[in-house]
């Protein structure tokens, strides 16, 4: 096969899938479809961004440049003005939301070109974009509140503590309950609020209740997810926005009820997750309700123990199911084209990893690669010999045992000065007490750090930057666990990008070694007590350390004259396929040259 016979190329993305657990199935004789394509095609390396964070690694694939063109750096960034944490995946500015992507996209070019374009949960797509095809955003896609994650928990026994989870004690008078649903939050004047509808809970038998939202019954049956209900929220005098929603009922005497977050209607969206607009629409009158969140696995829920380790793989199996529907659906337009471009992202996967990684064998880990192969299996026999097909991934995976504060490490090598002692049991984030006028340097985000420059942050008091960067990689890259060292390798922005957007970059980019990350509270601009703390949570494997430590994967049904790519390399690739000339310099390079 050469690349000339080309005239259609399909996209799969699997985000988080990794060489090495793919390589350990492979020597099990297990994902033959997988191993097909190594065979007769190409599997290859696929070398991730630095750093080697989702919202980076896609951006780079899907542009073919490096995160100093298209300006997505972290997961989380800072504003320069107060320092405080804001997302990388998209702007809002008032009631709407911009991207804040500076480069243009593979599928812009595509469906410049004429080529029917189809786009469905490519990462950092929210707000979509206006081009000549079909796209449905995925992470980045926040609720119908703003947030990109939260649950609600109902029970009789709870503690109603201050989270950022609505916990609710609830009250049952002859089996009703009566409680609130939380919808949008709506500005008047000054303030923010949220909007409620009232909820009623009627207890039926031990086995089942029926939940009344909007005057509508909905049975919801124990220990098992709802289907989507959909509530409706009064905005003003005749505006009402509509949400959907999931329930799981984990008792019923006492009574405890875990509630997803409400999403985004696709029916009727408050914001455009979709384009044209009414694509989500077309959706879901095709395959029904979908999750509409950009991340909407419910980790958060099994991390604080309100649903089970069981209750989250349903979950899951609920949303994988949803996304094949839709991948089907678009595929078979895909085959009736003369020419077409479809690319899919699945991300069940990362998170699945991020939660079972060094468990069980990593048995979920695997019977999700499993599957992944069975469905793989499936597109290859309805593929022809005029598509080439990209499988890739955006990382891969490793262990995370220990976190580590750097903003207490910069404390502690007097880089930052607080105006109080920290405390053995102090969770502070937001950069509390943190005094900026004798504050050197600071970390946001899950591998970045920034120098307090004068001119440049507000309270910037550095004006030769040189010295300080010197300084912190020398101590940083010396600093050690034990026998263990932390850090890999600390990188200048300017070694590592190229481009009109450098200036926004962190000025160092941490590359920890394997099963050390950042912690929690240090990416949000808080501080641990100690340096370095052992990871407790549920959440055990991740890839934010060292990007040469977590390459991903590329499959292909041809084979490449290549040890390993590039994730820039992808979007030149698929406009060499379909033989597109576009006036914009790339970074990456064609894998057929």
């Amino acid at each position: 096969m050469t690349f000339q016979k080309f005239s259609k190329v399909l996209i799969i993305g699997i985000d988080g899938m990794d060489p090495i657990i793919v390589q350990e199935l492979f020597s099990e004789n297990k994902l033959q479809n997988f191993q097909r394509l190594a065979e007769e095609g190409s599997f290859l390396k696929l070398n991730t961004s630095n750093p080697p964070n989702s919202p980076v690694a896609w951006t780079s694939i899907a542009t073919g440049v490096n995160p100093g063109k298209h300006n997505i750096f972290d997961f989380i960034k800072r504003n320069p003005d107060n320092y405080m944490p804001e997302l990388s995946l998209s702007k809002s500015v008032g009631e709407k939301y911009e991207s804040i992507v500076k480069a243009e996209s593979f599928w812009k070019y595509t469906s410049k070109a004429g080529i029917p374009t189809t786009i469905i949960r490519w990462p950092v797509t929210f707000p979509t974009e206006k081009f000549n095809g079909k796209m449905l955003s995925g992470l980045g896609v926040p609720d119908i509140k703003g947030f990109l994650s939260g649950y609600s928990y109902y029970a009789e026994d709870v503690e109603t503590k201050r989270t950022q989870n609505n916990i609710l004690k609830v009250v049952r008078k002859n089996d009703l309950i009566e409680t609130k649903l939380f919808g949008p939050k709506i500005r008047t004047g000054k303030n923010i609020f949220d909007v409620k509808e009232i909820m009623q809970i009627i207890t039926i038998d031990n086995k089942t209740i029926e939940l009344i939202i909007n005057n509508k019954k909905h049975s919801i049956k124990k220990n098992q997810w709802s289907n989507w209900i959909k509530a409706e929220f009064k905005i003003g005098l005749l505006k009402k926005v509509s949400g959907i929603f999931k329930v799981y009922m984990k008792s019923i005497n006492p009574f405890k009820m875990y509630l997803t977050t409400v999403q985004i209607d696709p029916v009727s969206p408050i914001q455009p997750i979709s384009h044209p607009k009414n694509y989500s629409k077309e959706l879901a009158e095709d395959i029904g309700y979908f999750y509409t969140l950009g991340i909407p696995e419910e980790t958060a829920g099994v991390e604080d123990g309100r649903i089970s380790e069981k209750a989250f793989l349903e979950q899951v199996a609920e949303i994988e199911e949803e996304k094949t529907k839709m991948f089907w659906k678009e595929f078979e337009n895909f085959k009736k084209e003369k020419q077409a471009v479809y690319a899919f992202v699945f991300d069940s996967s990362d998170r699945i990893q991020h939660m079972f990684y060094n468990k069980n064998d990593n048995k979920e880990i695997k019977s999700y690669y499993l599957k992944k192969d069975d469905f793989i299996g499936e597109v290859l026999e309805q593929s022809d010999d005029k598509t080439l097909l990209l499988i890739v991934s955006d990382h891969g995976i490793n262990s995370f045992k220990r976190a580590v504060s750097i903003n207490t490490w910069l404390v502690e090598n007097n880089f930052m000065t607080l105006t109080k002692e920290l405390k053995e049991d102090e969770n502070e984030s937001l950069f509390k007490n943190v005094d900026w006028n004798r504050t050197q340097a600071y970390a946001v985000g899950f591998n970045s750090i920034y120098i307090n420059l004068k001119n440049r942050e507000g309270n910037g008091i550095v004006e030769d930057k040189e010295e300080i960067i010197n300084e912190i990689i020398n101590k940083l890259e010396k600093l050690n666990d034990g026998k263990k060292m932390v850090v890999n390798k600390v990188y200048r922005k300017e070694d590592i990008y190229s481009g009109n957007y450098v200036k926004d970059a962190p000025d160092l980019i941490i590359g920890f070694n394997k099963g050390y990350r950042m912690s929690w509270q240090s990416s949000i601009g808080g501080f641990t007590k100690e340096i370095i703390t052992d990871n407790k949570k549920k959440w055990q494997g991740d890839h934010l350390i060292d990007p040469s430590f977590v390459p991903g994967v590329l499959f292909s049904n041809i084979k490449f004259k290549k040890l390993f790519a590039n994730q820039p390399d992808i979007t030149p690739t698929i406009l060499d396929a379909l033989k597109i000339k576009i006036a914009n310099r790339l970074d990456g390079k064609s894998l057929f040259e």
